[in-house]
């Protein structure tokens, strides 16, 4: 009976403990594996947010190498030594002025003897042609005392037009940019440095490369505005007016010349600027977040969630980089949702339920 009592107790007492401790567990735990299961079985949450274009919809703005409009380095075409110079830098100068004199007294000599040579010649062809008596003179001497003159003159002629050389003129009209010529300086033609640059500032040549993505907007007569930036942002009405119609392989860029107007020579060539094109397109490209992009082997792409909540996988060609968006050059028209931060576990088809920010609250869709 003793033995009766205390297991009586011990045995309500296991029972309390199972009923108070462990069942519950194991409820709980039943019930965690449900909510666990029906969690995998259910559509997986997303952030999916609405893409833009570019605001810059209607101009590319793009660095341009200001430069003359022509640029030409004199160099000497004859052989000799300087004798003078007459303009240094910033000197106008009209087409044809005298800029430097050479002298070359081996020409002079030369010119002398060319002169006698001729002389010679055309008195041995004189003396034939004075004979009076038929037949005395062959024909083939009168010839060859002919050519003989003929080659005398010519040789003078190419002296006398070296000799003409030895004046520097200016083939167009402009300014003296540079000068190496020094009095008494020996100077032979092509080579070392030019004696003079040359440049045409009436109008200028601004030079710029426009990327890949922007090629096929550019045409020539465009009309283009050219800011600088050091002239209080003074702007300058252009045109194209040429393109290098290839993009260069190193930096897939094209080549674009726009012609400014600089009637009053106020606008030095050289200066750095910013072209921007009018009416580049009419809508811009399609921008993304950063964080939605995918690299993949077959290339980039994103994921976007159609109006039925399901996702799809879209191929995209990439343009520039601003950091935090992506510019989409093609795969979107920009009227999509696309889904940041995709994890792998996505697949083309699958529905998903959006997780969305109002209120700067996260609101689950269930």
């Amino acid at each position: 009976m003793k033995a009766l009592r205390i297991l009586i107790p011990l045995l309500l007492l296991i029972a309390v403990f199972v009923f108070f401790g462990i069942l519950p567990r194991i409820r709980n735990t039943q019930e965690l594996n449900a909510a666990v299961t029906e969690e995998k079985s259910r559509d997986p949450i997303v952030n999916a947010v609405p893409l833009k274009h570019s605001s810059d919809t209607t101009g590319l703005t793009l660095p341009g190498q200001i430069q003359p409009y022509r640029q030409t380095p004199l160099y000497a075409r004859t052989q000799g030594f300087l004798r003078r110079w007459y303009v240094d830098i910033g000197a106008q100068v009209t087409q044809g002025q005298l800029l430097a004199t050479i002298d070359a007294p081996e020409l002079d000599q030369d010119i002398a003897r060319a002169k006698a040579d001729q002389q010679l010649a055309q008195t041995n062809l004189d003396r034939l042609q004075s004979v009076q008596l038929p037949g005395a003179i062959a024909k083939q001497d009168i010839d060859t005392r002919q050519s003989a003159v003929t080659v005398a003159r010519a040789g003078l002629g190419r002296l006398e037009a070296l000799k003409n050389l030895q004046q520097v003129r200016a083939p167009f009209s402009g300014i003296i940019t540079s000068r190496t010529a020094e009095n008494g300086t020996l100077v032979s033609p092509g080579t070392g440095l030019p004696l003079f640059t040359l440049s045409e500032i009436g109008s200028l040549r601004v030079f710029v490369d426009v990327p890949q993505t922007y090629f096929r907007y550019i045409k020539i007569g465009q009309p283009a505005t050219v800011t600088i930036p050091e002239l209080k942002n003074q702007s300058f009405m252009g045109k194209v007016v040429h393109t290098s119609g290839a993009l260069r392989s190193d930096s897939r860029t094209l080549l674009a010349e726009v012609v400014i107007p600089n009637p009053k020579q106020g606008l030095p060539s050289g200066l750095y600027s910013q072209v921007k094109f009018n009416m580049i397109a009419a809508k811009g490209p399609v921008l993304i977040p950063a964080n939605a992009l995918q690299i993949t082997a077959e290339g980039p792409r994103v994921v976007v969630v159609d109006p039925d909540q399901h996702v799809h996988f879209i191929p995209i060609t990439l343009g520039r980089d601003y950091g935090t968006t992506l510019e989409a050059m093609s795969g979107l028209t920009g009227q999509e949702l696309v889904v940041t931060n995709p994890n792998d576990r996505l697949r083309d088809g699958q529905k998903v339920r959006f997780r969305k920010v109002v209120a700067e609250k996260t609101i689950v869709q269930r």
